[in-house]
């Protein structure tokens, strides 16, 4: 399943699913691969004239300057006002991750590649030149993934049953090693969507649903609705907030809760019509305000002053 092709795509079966691994087994362990895989004469360069077909996540790495997007033919790179791509590695990336030292994301890998199919999780601290396996190379890709920017914390949807796992959600405290059923008790949906991980608490999590934004204090064990029930599209967390995004009847519209207080107020953004929802959030942890949005008609806005104004990047995909 492509990402960017889909918004909340994931029934209340996995939650079920979910919620009976936990009975039947306390933890899981995945294949722990050590190795690292390097990949032949890859640079960044300035990327050509193309058209992106898919965006499957965006995010800010803590070890790289500019915007980085994943897509099913690899990264994208937005630095200094340009778009680059790399020179090799051009992999059909899914659940893209920023994280302190680099990027965690699963997929496929491109025909050109040794790296097996699928990537199960990976992470990069390379800008994407090499790899280290974390957990389920050559048995799963995850779509729906979270990653804490400053914490050793992954959440990921199983969406289909495994020799590892159980369809459900779960969560890795020890960066893919070991991996533990999500009660998510609380969750009053029948729709799981995009999880989002605080970047330094890791204790804090929260999901988008068709019912809204529920919001964990303690990993994910108990939820609790945290917006109106409205059908909510992506999320991310900020060190003092969480944005997320949703539709209503005429346009879509993003909301900011401020976790002291827990007060809601609304963020402008450039208009969006109801069939070109926000897929993804994203904000920048080195830089206060930056934050970038990507929609389902593939645009790309990114804005530095917390949603004040922002700057069209990427309309409908077209690199020109």
């Amino acid at each position: 399943m492509k990402q960017g092709r889909t918004i909340l795509a994931v029934l209340l079966l996995l939650l079920a699913a979910g919620c009976t691994a936990e009975e039947e087994q306390s933890k899981k362990t995945a294949e722990e691969p050590s190795s690292t895989l390097e990949e032949a004469d890859y640079s960044i360069i300035e990327a050509s004239a193309q058209q992106i077909d898919h965006i499957q996540g965006i995010g800010y790495p803590g070890n790289d300057t500019g915007l980085y997007l994943s897509s099913s033919d690899g990264l994208k790179f937005f630095k200094e006002g340009i778009w680059h791509e790399a020179t090799s590695a051009n992999h059909d990336y899914m659940g893209f991750q920023a994280v302190k030292d680099g990027f965690i994301v699963s997929g496929h890998p491109d025909k050109n590649s040794v790296i097996k199919n699928p990537l199960g999780i990976v992470k990069s601290t390379d800008k994407g030149a090499s790899f280290k396996n974390l957990a389920f190379s050559g048995t799963s890709s995850f779509p729906f993934l979270a990653a804490g920017y400053e914490t050793n914390i992954i959440y990921m949807i199983n969406q289909e049953k495994s020799d590892e796992l159980e369809a459900g959600v779960y969560r890795s405290q020890d960066t893919g090693k070991t991996w533990d059923p999500v009660s998510l008790n609380g969750l009053e949906a029948d729709t799981l969507g995009m999880i989002a991980a605080h970047p330094t608490h890791p204790e804090i999590m929260a999901m988008s649903t068709r019912s809204g934004i529920f919001l964990s204090q303690d990993k994910g064990e108990t939820v609790k609705l945290v917006s109106e029930p409205i059908m909510a599209t992506a999320l991310t967390f900020t060190e003092n907030s969480l944005y997320y995004a949703y539709a209503d009847q005429e346009k879509v519209q993003m909301s900011k809760i401020d976790l002291k207080t827990m007060e809601n107020s609304q963020i402008k953004i450039p208009f969006l019509s109801y069939d070109n929802p926000i897929t993804y959030i994203s904000a920048d942890n080195k830089s206060k305000g930056r934050l970038a949005i990507s929609t389902y008609l593939k645009d790309l806005y990114e804005s530095a002053d917390s949603g004040v104004n922002w700057q069209l990047l990427l309309k409908n995909g077209r690199i020109e």
